[in-house]
C-alpha cells in the first residue's frame, strides 16, 4: 500500500493495525493535508448488509463538531476498497503516557475535563462511544486531547440492517444494540461484559476507569487472562487504595458515582462529572487536600511506640514462618456468568465450540459460523463458511476450526484468522461428533462407516470402531467420540434409538485391543475433562434439550467413581470445557409437560403470501409433518408426544384433533390420497427399517401395509392426480454408505414398487404437478440443494433447474402455475408454465419467516403446504419471540436459539458439586 496513491490519497506509512482494519498515514492531494485512512477489513466490506449499516452510522458520526474530538472526513470507496478518511491527530496515545507511570493530579484533571466535554458533545447528539480507553485517546503535544474512533464500535459491530432505507432503524437517538460485547474486557461496563443493551452511562463507567488509571497508575480490573479481567469487572469493587492520599474529596465521590456497576445507580450524565471536575480545578486551596501535621509525641510515649513497633515486627515475622511453613492454598476464581445475544436477524443453527483456552468460541448460524473473542469489538463471520458449515471444532492450539459441510458431506478445516477453508476428507452421509485430539489427528463419527481417524492435514480416513447403521437400532451406532489422554482409549456414545437416549451407553474402548468397557448408561455428547470427570447430555423425550451431567472418573482404572449429579439444567446446545469456559444455548423456561419439552410446542400457523399471520387455532404440540387434505376441510399432522410419533387429524371446521395412529413406532409424513379417503404414511413398525401404510381417514379399520424395501427407509410424498402413483422418497442404507432417490409406487394391481429416478446425488422431496405431466424434487447436484423439475413419469425426458442460490421442500399451487420452495428463512415463487412445454421465471421472494425447514428435516419431514385456494401457506411455527414489527413474519426468531450464556471458571463450580476421583 505504501507508496499507492488510492483516490486522491496518497499512503505515506503504516500507522497501526487491529481487529478494525489497517491505518495509514496518507496525503490529501487535493487539499494538501495529512490524513489517517482506515482500510476496513474485506470480511467487514463483503458484507453488503453491515456496510449499509455502516453508512449510514458514519453519516452521523460526521456530524460530531468538537475541538476534542477527532473528525471523519469522508467514507471513500475505490474498486472493493472501502476506507475512512480520519482526522491526523499528532502525539502519543494516553495509553503511551501511562507507560511512564502515575500522571500528575493536575494533569490527569485537565485531561480528564477535556474528555468529558468530548462525551458530552457526543452523547448531545446521540452517540455514545462504546469503546473508551487509553488508546483511543491522543494527547498532542500542546496538551491538548482528542477522542478517537468515537462510535465506530457500534459501525463495525455488525447490527442487520434494512436493505430498504424506510426500514432502517433511526440514528440520530441514543438507543443500542444488545447482545455485542463491545470494547477491550479492562474497560468494559458491566453490562457491556454481559452482553446487555448499552447506553450513555456505559460511557461514563469507562470513563471512570480511564481516570482511575491515570491517577493510580496502574488498570484497575487488569487481570491475568481475559477471563479474570471480565471476572474482576462484574464481580469485584473498585479498590480505591491506590489513589492519591491526598486527593481532592469530591474527586473520589465522583470516581465511585462513576464506578457503579448498576447502571441504573451509576451517574446519569456526564456533564455532571465535568462540572465536578471544574470545582476542584477551580478551587483556591488546589486539588489537592493538605496533610495535617501530627504534634510531636513525648519521648517516654516515642520510646513506648517505638517498642511496640518493634513487637509488631517480631509477631508479624513468627507470623511469616508459619506461613512459609504451610503452603498457601489458592483462592478459588470466581465463576462469573453472562448472556451473549445474538445480533438481531441472526439465528443458531449448527452448534456451538469453545476454544482450549476460554478465551473465544464459535456459533453456528443460517449465514454461517461466527466467531466471538471475549473481549473482542465484535463477532465476525469465518470466511468461507455459510448455511451448510456445522458442527464446529477448535483444534489443540485454537488456530484452526474443524467443521462438516452439509453441503458435499465433506470434514474441512479453516484458520480463524482467515483464509478458504480446506478440504479433509469426504465422509458417506454426514457426522455425528468430531474431537480435534492432537495436533496430528481428528476422531469423528462417520454417520455410516462408525468412528474414523484423519490426519489434521487431510487424507484417507481409518475406521478406529466399526458401525452399521442398518443395524444401529439392534447393536447401537458409535458417535460423538474423543480421544482420551492416554492416547490408548476411545471415550464415545453407543447410540441405539434417538427417541429413546436411557438406552445409550457411554462407552470407553482400547484402540489396541478393541475391548470396551460399557462406563454406564442413558446420555449422549460424553466429553472427559481435566477436573477428572465424565460430562454429558441427558435429553428430555426426542429433542436435545435437557440437562447437564457429571461423573466423577479414574482416568488410570477407566472406571466411575460416584454416581451422576445434574450440574446444569435446560440445555439446548453447547460445548464442553476443557479450560473451563462453559458456553451453552439455555433451553427455555417450563420445560415439562404432557405435551413435552416447552422448546418443541410448535404452533400452527396460516401464512399469506405477504407474509401475514393466523394461528390455526390448534394446541401447541411438536408437530413435524403436515399435509392437507383435497378438498382442504382437514390436515393430517406428524405429532410426536412422549418421544412417539403418531399421525393425527384436525378438522379446520370443527377445530378438533383426531388421534390415527397408536402404535409404539415411529409414524410420520402423512398423504392423502387424491379422494381424500385415506391417509398413507411411514412406519419403521414390523421387521424393515421403514415401509409406507395406510388407513382410512376416519379412524374405520386397521392400519394395512403398502409395501417395503430391504435396507430402506421409504417416506411417501406425492399422489399423480389419477391417484394411480405415489411417489416416495427412499433412504438406502447399507454398512458403507447412506443415500436418497425417488421411488415409484403402483396403487393398481400389486402395488410394487420402483426406483423411478437413481442417481449419484440425494433427490428428495417429489412433488407431482397438478396436470400429472411433471415432477419437482430437491437435489444436490450443483453442490447445494436446490429444485429441479423433470417429466413424469418419463424423468429422463428434460431436466430443469428452478432454484438459483438453494432451495429445498417444492410446492405446486393448485393450478399448476407457480412452484414455491423454501431457502433458509425466504419462501419463493417461481412462474412457471406446463403446456405444451414446461418453461419458469426468475424467483421471487414471498416472504421470510421463522418456520420449520425442509432443509433441517429435509429426509423426513414435510413441514409446510398450500391451501386449495392458493391464497395461503399452512406453517410450522417454532417458539417465537418478536424482534421487531410483530406483523412482519421476517422478524421472528425462535427466543432459545438467539441467547448463548457463558460461564467463566466453570469447573470451579463442578468440584465443588462433584468431587472428583
Amino acid at each position: 500500500m505504501i507508496g499507492k496513491t488510492i483516490s486522491h490519497y496518497r499512503i505515506i506509512s503504516l500507522l497501526g493495525k487491529g481487529g478494525m482494519g489497517e491505518v495509514y498515514l496518507a496525503e490529501d492531494t487535493t487539499l494538501n493535508r495529512k490524513v489517517a485512512l482506515k482500510f476496513l477489513p474485506e470480511m467487514f466490506t463483503s458484507d453488503s448488509e453491515r456496510m449499509a449499516r455502516f453508512e449510514r452510522e458514519a453519516k452521523l458520526l460526521a456530524s460530531l463538531n468538537h475541538p476534542n474530538i477527532a473528525g471523519i472526513y469522508g467514507l471513500e470507496k475505490t474498486d472493493d476498497t472501502r476506507f475512512l478518511a480520519l482526522e491526523l491527530v499528532e502525539g502519543d496515545t494516553l495509553a503511551d503516557r501511562l507507560k511512564r507511570g502515575p500522571i500528575p493530579v493536575d494533569e490527569a484533571l485537565k485531561f480528564a475535563l477535556q474528555i468529558t466535554e468530548a462525551l458530552e458533545a457526543a452523547h448531545g447528539k446521540g452517540v455514545i462511544h462504546r469503546d473508551l480507553k487509553p488508546a483511543n485517546i491522543k494527547i498532542t503535544p500542546e496538551g491538548k486531547v482528542k477522542v478517537l474512533d468515537f462510535g465506530l464500535a457500534k459501525a463495525f459491530a455488525g447490527e442487520t440492517a434494512a436493505s430498504e432505507l424506510s426500514n432502517s432503524p433511526t440514528l440520530s437517538d441514543a438507543a443500542t444494540r444488545q447482545g455485542v460485547i463491545l470494547g477491550t474486557a479492562a474497560y468494559m461496563s458491566p453490562e457491556q461484559a454481559r452482553g446487555k443493551a448499552v447506553d450513555k452511562r456505559t460511557d461514563i463507567w469507562a470513563f471512570g476507569v480511564v481516570l482511575y488509571e491515570m491517577l493510580a497508575g496502574k488498570a484497575l480490573f487488569a487481570g491475568e487472562d481475559i477471563t479474570s479481567t471480565l471476572a474482576r469487572v462484574l464481580e469485584r469493587k473498585p479498590d480505591f487504595r491506590s489513589l492519591p492520599a491526598n486527593l481532592h474529596p469530591k474527586i473520589n465521590d465522583t470516581l465511585e458515582r462513576c464506578l457503579v456497576k448498576e447502571a441504573k445507580n451509576r451517574c446519569h450524565d456526564i456533564a455532571d462529572v465535568r462540572i465536578e471536575i471544574q470545582r476542584v480545578l477551580t478551587d483556591p486551596n488546589g486539588v489537592s487536600v493538605k496533610s495535617v501535621t501530627g504534634v510531636e509525641p513525648r519521648p517516654k510515649l516515642r520510646q513506648m511506640l517505638s517498642w511496640a513497633a518493634r513487637t509488631v515486627v517480631l509477631i508479624a515475622i513468627a507470623g511469616s514462618a508459619v506461613w512459609i511453613l504451610k503452603p498457601m492454598q489458592p483462592e478459588p476464581k470466581r465463576v462469573v456468568r453472562f448472556e451473549y445475544e445474538l445480533p438481531p436477524g441472526q439465528q443458531l443453527a449448527g452448534g456451538i465450540a469453545v476454544s482450549p483456552d476460554g478465551s473465544r468460541f464459535v456459533y453456528g448460524t443460517t449465514n454461517g459460523l461466527f466467531l466471538r473473542a471475549l473481549d473482542a469489538l465484535y463477532a465476525r463471520r469465518i470466511s468461507g463458511t455459510d448455511k451448510d458449515s456445522v458442527q464446529p471444532f477448535f483444534s489443540p492450539d485454537g488456530q484452526w476450526l474443524g467443521y462438516f459441510s452439509q453441503s458435499d458431506n465433506k470434514l474441512k478445516k479453516v484458520a480463524i484468522s482467515g483464509g478458504a477453508p480446506q478440504v479433509l476428507c469426504d465422509t458417506s452421509a454426514g457426522i455425528a461428533g468430531a474431537s480435534w485430539d492432537s495436533e496430528e489427528t481428528i476422531v469423528y463419527s462417520d454417520l455410516v462407516k462408525g468412528i474414523m481417524r484423519v490426519s489434521a492435514n487431510g487424507g484417507t480416513p481409518e475406521i478406529l470402531v466399526e458401525g452399521n447403521i442398518a443395524n444401529g437400532a439392534k447393536e447401537g451406532f458409535p458417535v460423538f467420540p474423543q480421544m482420551l489422554p492416554d492416547g490408548k482409549n476411545l471415550l464415545f456414545t453407543n447410540a441405539f434409538n434417538m427417541s429413546e437416549f436411557n438406552n445409550n451407553q457411554i462407552i470407553v474402548q482400547s484402540l489396541k485391543s478393541g475391548k470396551r468397557k460399557v462406563l454406564f448408561k442413558g446420555g449422549m455428547y460424553s466429553r472427559y475433562l481435566p477436573t477428572g470427570h465424565i460430562a454429558y447430555t441427558l435429553p428430555a423425550s426426542n429433542t436435545n434439550i435437557g440437562n447437564y451431567f457429571a461423573v466423577s472418573f479414574d482416568l488410570d482404572k477407566l472406571e466411575v467413581t460416584g454416581g451422576p449429579v445434574s450440574v446444569l439444567e435446560g440445555v439446548a446446545a453447547g460445548s464442553s470445557p476443557d479450560s473451563g469456559t462453559l458456553v451453552y444455548v439455555p433451553g427455555p423456561s417450563g420445560m415439562t409437560g404432557a405435551a413435552g419439552p416447552a422448546s418443541t410446542l410448535n404452533t400452527l400457523v396460516w401464512v399469506d403470501r405477504e407474509g401475514k399471520e393466523e394461528t390455526l387455532g390448534a394446541a401447541p404440540k411438536n408437530y413435524q409433518s403436515l399435509n392437507i387434505s383435497p378438498d382442504g376441510s382437514k390436515v393430517a399432522l406428524t405429532v410426536t408426544d412422549t418421544g412417539n410419533m403418531d399421525i393425527w387429524v384436525w378438522d379446520l371446521s370443527h377445530q378438533t384433533p383426531t388421534r390415527l395412529t397408536f402404535d409404539k413406532a415411529d409414524d410420520d409424513s402423512p398423504v392423502w390420497t387424491p379422494d381424500g379417503k385415506r391417509i398413507v404414511f411411514g412406519s419403521n413398525r414390523g421387521k424393515t427399517i421403514g415401509g409406507i401404510y395406510w388407513r382410512s381417514a376416519d379412524g374405520v379399520g386397521e392400519v394395512e401395509p403398502l409395501g417395503a424395501r430391504p435396507n430402506r427407509l421409504i417416506i411417501p410424498r406425492s399422489f399423480s392426480p389419477d391417484g394411480k402413483f405415489l411417489v416416495t422418497t427412499e433412504v438406502l442404507i447399507t454398512a458403507t454408505s447412506v443415500g436418497t432417490n425417488i421411488g415409484m409406487v403402483s396403487m393398481e394391481g400389486n402395488r410394487g414398487i420402483s426406483d423411478l429416478l437413481k442417481e449419484d446425488y440425494f433427490e428428495l422431496v417429489p412433488r407431482i404437478s397438478p396436470d400429472g405431466r411433471y415432477m419437482a424434487y430437491e437435489s444436490d447436484e450443483s453442490g447445494t440443494d436446490n429444485v429441479y423439475v423433470r417429466p413424469f413419469p418419463d424423468v429422463n425426458g428434460g431436466r430443469w433447474q428452478v432454484s438459483n442460490n438453494g432451495g429445498n421442500s417444492p410446492l405446486w399451487s393448485p393450478d399448476g402455475r407457480e412452484l414455491f420452495y423454501r431457502n433458509g428463512d425466504a419462501t419463493l415463487a417461481v412462474d412457471v408454465e406446463t403446456g405444451p412445454a414446461f418453461t419458469h421465471g426468475n424467483p421471487r421472494v414471498l416472504f421470510r419467516g421463522t418456520y420449520l425447514s425442509g432443509n433441517i428435516l429435509k429426509v423426513t419431514s414435510t413441514p409446510w403446504d398450500i391451501g386449495p385456494d392458493g391464497k395461503r401457506f399452512l406453517m410450522i411455527k417454532p417458539p417465537a419471540a418478536t424482534v421487531s414489527d410483530s406483523s412482519t413474519a421476517g422478524q421472528t426468531a425462535a427466543a432459545w436459539q438467539t441467547k448463548i450464556i457463558v460461564v467463566t471458571n466453570w469447573f470451579e463450580e463442578l468440584k465443588e458439586k462433584v468431587p472428583g476421583p
